[in-house]
């Protein structure tokens, strides 16, 4: 039988899909104030990997929407000491971070976006300030090439 089945009742959800949909909905009507201590309580589940998940799904439905706005610096901070507890969850902001300082010509440097996880590596391959660096020195050769077509063709 299936973990969370009952004989009778059919297939159940598991208890951490029906945790991480309460998760989700949680992140969906909370407050910008409420939202630290609801990310530490959602870390603090058993489950490590669906309540990273459930994180990470906020931090980048939130960070998307406040990326180019003054919310996002405040937001990021507030942020920072609850998703210590998730080394992925806090390595994704701090990526949130890079992101917006790349994306609104802010100081950052190439060695932040060489470190960076494939996901932000790729995301970022066609931009300018970024592509030289990629195309060099990215992650895997999808970055590489991505980033390497960016490129100003000489002569052309």
């Amino acid at each position: 039988m299936a973990e969370g089945a009952t004989a009778g009742d059919g297939e159940r959800e598991p208890d951490e899909h029906a945790r991480f949909a309460r998760y989700r909905r949680d992140f969906d009507e909370a407050t910008e104030e409420d939202a630290p201590a609801l990310v530490a309580r959602v870390l603090a589940d058993p489950d490590r990997a669906m309540a990273s998940s459930a994180v990470r799904a906020y931090l980048d439905r939130r960070a998307a929407a406040l990326l180019t706005t003054p919310g996002c610096p405040p937001w990021c901070a507030e942020l920072t000491g609850p998703v210590a507890a998730d080394a992925f969850s806090a390595r994704r902001l701090s990526e949130w971070t890079l992101l917006r300082a790349m994306t609104l010509g802010e100081p950052w440097g190439p060695a932040a976006l060489l470190a960076a996880t494939d996901r932000l590596q790729l995301r970022t391959a066609g931009t300018c300030p970024s592509a030289r660096a990629l195309a060099a020195d990215g992650r895997t050769r999808r970055i590489r090439a991505a980033a390497a077509s960016r490129l100003p063709t000489v002569g052309g």
